[in-house]
């Protein structure tokens, strides 16, 4: 019996060895709250959500003192994952972590996640309870939609995993600048929060790991298909376990995301030959596929996300969009270092002007592509148009600018007045073109510029045209004083200065000269010391 009884003593010391009492304390947002803690251990629940309440000691505490191991995870319920207790906010509500005796163990609840209003909250998002045949349980979505979201446009879906973290808050940051700056298109993103995340994003494809799979396929994106207006193209990003979870999904033959965003991977289940026998398959829409990897993570992850980015360059599967970043990060600040990077890399093909070397490639086979890439048909843009005139101007290439003005009109985008299409011409030396259109604007803009701005025009050209068509600059100067008499003095002097100094048409280089000598006035163009001097030629 005292052998017995010696034995149980060192097993209760055994046990008991390297825990700690301490004394948790909350204040609660409700007289009536009843709260439970629910943790990582079996002094904690074992995360069971109702099995551990804490002691009412006034109407807004409550307290519970406890031994438990150290580091302890828990979190605050009201009997279910549905009521957890924000300590935080919304998106950034991550466990509470003792990790020693001096850690802090006192928190305030702000309110409980089944009671929040997303009005009250000024939350920019929209959160859907949604009863889930496959878990058996009520799950939540976050749903944030564009600014302007229309019924008569459809839209890309981003899902995220683990959006019950600070994650969430991350993407809806940079997918809400990305859209504002028109880099992205718009697009509708849907929060995935996990509840027991070990064995939802099971990297292991145990029967709960493929439940959750379940779940999203059959449930959560046909849900919000049916809800939304949606293209079809859907896009997943994914941290850490959610990240290799991702490759998972990849690979199954009914995979729905064509999009792919992994930030610190894994191969702890070992699916590479899987993966380099995807890279090899003929895949008939693109697919968007990027990685980052962080310089101060577990090598086992750095080294996952270079073996895939290998497998990748065996294949190079043209219909596989494919990239691996690495960042100068830790496991958890490479989510807010890459994620802008990913989403950026999974809409590169939107606005993407490189894809076409000419404007009329781009006019004519722009929206189609986009379609087939993204699932909508964008408008075109006029500032995309841009791009192209400064390639044409560049280039001189009176074909492509002649499409561009065309194109212009068909789509009613206001391709330059007739004064700024006399400066194209000029600038693509075409000077006939150029003649015709700034006769055009004096006679439609005489009454909205100032003749004096008109006048600028012609001086322009005549100094540009002086040696290189000095007949055509003092054709063009006649015609100019024709159409704005007021200004014959300066008209008249480059005329004299054109045909003098270039040694032709010297009989009425010399009239305009006299001209200039008999009707001088002070101006900013000319001296009556430089008539004489342009006189003695």
């Amino acid at each position: 019996m005292k052998l017995i009884i010696t034995t149980l003593l060192f097993l209760i010391t055994l046990t008991s060895a390297g825990q700690e009492t301490i004394t948790i304390r909350v204040s609660t947002p409700n007289k009536t709250d009843e709260v439970f803690i629910a943790g990582n251990q079996a002094s904690l629940g074992d995360w069971n959500p109702s099995k551990v309440k804490m002691n009412k000691i006034s109407d807004f505490e409550r307290e519970l003192t406890v031994s438990v191991s150290f580091p302890a995870e828990y979190k605050f319920t009201r009997g279910n994952w549905e009521s957890q207790g924000i300590i935080k906010n919304l998106s950034n509500n991550p466990n509470l972590v003792i990790k020693d005796k001096n850690s802090q163990n006192t928190f305030v609840i702000k309110n409980w996640s089944d009671e929040i209003k997303e009005d009250e909250m000024c939350l920019r998002y929209d959160i859907k309870k949604y009863n889930s045949k496959i878990l058996n349980e009520e799950r939540v979505l976050k749903i944030a939609l564009p600014d302007n979201y229309d019924k008569n446009n459809k839209y890309p879906v981003i899902y995220i995993t683990d959006a019950n973290t600070k994650n969430f808050s991350i993407a809806l940051s940079y997918i809400s600048q990305l859209m504002n700056s028109n880099s992205i298109p718009k697009v509708i993103l849907v929060g995935i929060n996990q509840k027991k995340r070990w064995e939802e994003l099971d990297v292991f494809w145990s029967d709960k790991g493929k439940k959750f799979k379940d779940y999203l396929f059959e449930e959560v994106i046909p849900y919000i298909n049916s809800n939304y207006y949606t293209s079809g193209f859907n896009t997943i990003i994914g941290h850490s376990d959610g990240a290799e979870y991702n490759h998972l999904l990849m690979l199954e033959k009914n995979n729905p995301f064509r999009g792919f965003i992994n930030i610190s991977t894994n191969l702890n289940n070992d699916v590479s030959e899987e993966i380099e026998e995807f890279f090899k398959t003929n895949i008939e829409k693109t697919l968007y596929y990027f990685i980052s990897n962080a310089k101060y993570d577990s090598g086992d992850r750095v080294l996952a996300g270079n073996q895939i980015d290998s497998l990748y360059n065996i294949s190079k599967n043209k219909n596989i969009r494919f990239t691996k970043e690495d960042y100068t990060a830790d496991h958890q600040n490479l989510v807010s270092k890459s994620m802008l990077n990913g989403i950026s890399f999974v809409f590169q093909d939107y606005r993407n002007l490189d894809n076409y070397k000419r404007i009329k490639e781009y006019a004519e086979n722009y929206q189609s592509e986009i379609e087939d890439f993204y699932g909508f048909k964008p408008e075109f843009e006029e500032n995309d148009f841009g791009f192209y005139f400064s390639k044409i101007m560049d280039e001189k290439n009176l074909q492509d600018y002649e499409y561009w003005v065309n194109f212009g009109k068909e789509n009613n985008f206001l391709f330059g007045s007739s004064l700024d299409r006399a400066n194209h011409y000029f600038e693509l030396e075409e000077y006939d073109h150029t003649i015709k259109f700034w006769e055009k604007a004096v006679n439609e803009f005489e009454n909205i510029y100032p003749r004096s701005y008109l006048a600028n025009f012609p001086k322009a050209i005549s100094a540009y045209l002086f040696e290189k068509n000095p007949f055509g600059a003092i054709e063009f100067l006649e015609k100019s004083i024709k159409r704005l008499p007021e200004f014959s003095l300066e008209f008249n002097y480059f005329i004299a200065k054109t045909s003098i100094e270039n040694n032709v048409k010297l009989k009425k280089g010399r009239e305009a000269l006299r001209f200039c000598k008999l009707n001088y006035k002070k101006n900013r163009y000319f001296s009556m010391k430089e008539l004489k001097e342009l006189e003695r030629e």
